[in-house]
């Protein structure tokens, strides 16, 4: 009877063992990202702190997320949210197949100064680091969104002399290909993602060496229609805008009521298009309704520039309009 009560004791042990290890894993919870979805929301919808919810699933507080992202959310007792980080790690390692590169911030070198960021899910963005006095404390990002068909690497390239003095240069890849370059799909909403991934990347490589706000955003052609309208939506990051071949019409029919909504932190913008260019007309407009906007604009129209970037004959142009946007 004894040996009876004892083997029937130790299996209800070895039970309630068991409930107690499965226990965590049938609390974990996740949430899928909807249209409107920010992270402060989803934070209280499941009463956890931003902070938990972000170091659970390894993103800033300012990391854009998208609809369909899964999102794992850490239980009321996961203060810090690092349990549920340390389970979710071993979970992706199983998911991805081996055939699915693995995404790295890990800079790597082309031997001409040039590194390269791998921004997950939006390939590569080619950067420079600052030069000069001051180059290891905090300076401003230049972001340069090539036109259409364009190759972010050799543009890079040729930016470098003229940004590297002042700061940080960065080039994010468009997500189109078109040729042998590369091309935003005239879809600014996803130019804003990768411009803040990018911005976000550099910053979690280097730390407070790069400046989240405050920055300068160039975009030239079908560039310079994403830099206009992630400038309008990121007015704290981006405050500065060079645009380059710039054309009313790429705000929509909304653009003049989204630049009254930021006009008082969008600092300076810098307007240069040839009077070669088919759309200096609209050049003219967009200044026009930046100073209706109470912005401090300026515009250069070379005679004899067409729609491109001259980076060889004209390289003090586009210096000294990047000294004052950056200046202040």
């Amino acid at each position: 009877m004894l040996v009876a009560v004892v083997v029937r004791f130790s299996a209800w042990a070895w039970l309630l063992g068991a409930l107690l290890l499965v226990t965590p894993a049938a609390a974990e919870r996740t949430h899928v990202v909807g249209d409107g979805h920010t992270l402060g929301k989803i934070a209280k919808r499941y009463h956890v702190s931003i902070a938990a919810l972000c170091n659970a699933n390894d993103i800033q507080r300012n990391h854009p997320i998208k609809p369909g992202q899964k999102l794992v959310i850490p239980d009321a007792s996961d203060k810090d949210g690092s349990r549920a980080r340390a389970a979710r790690q071993p979970e992706q390692a199983k998911v991805a197949p081996d055939d699915t590169p693995k995404p790295s911030t890990a800079p790597v070198s082309n031997g001409s100064g040039m590194q390269v960021l791998q921004i997950p899910g939006y390939g590569n963005a080619y950067y420079y680091e600052p030069t000069g006095p001051g180059r290891l404390a905090l300076r401003p990002v230049m972001m340069y969104l090539h036109g259409r068909g364009g190759h972010p690497e050799a543009d890079c390239k040729r930016w470098a002399a003229v940004a590297r003095p002042l700061g940080w240069l960065v080039c994010p890849s468009g997500p189109g290909a078109m040729g042998t370059g590369r091309g935003w799909n005239n879809n600014w909403a996803t130019a804003h993602r990768i411009a803040m991934a990018t911005l976000n990347e550099l910053r979690a490589k280097y730390g407070r060496r790069v400046q989240l706000y405050g920055n300068t955003l160039i975009g030239f052609s079908e560039g310079a229609y994403a830099a206009m309208n992630v400038g309008l939506r990121e007015p704290r990051s981006f405050n500065r805008w060079l645009v380059l071949a710039a054309n009313s019409t790429y705000w929509g029919a909304l653009g003049e009521d989204l630049l009254g909504d930021v006009k008082s932190r969008v600092r300076k913008v810098y307007l240069i298009t040839g009077e070669q260019d088919g759309v200096v007309n609209g050049t003219r407009s967009v200044r026009e309704m930046l100073r209706k906007a109470q912005v401090a604009t300026r515009i250069s129209t070379p005679s004899d520039l067409g729609h491109e970037v001259d980076l060889n004959d004209r390289r003090e142009l586009y210096r000294a309009a990047l000294v004052w946007l950056n200046e202040g």
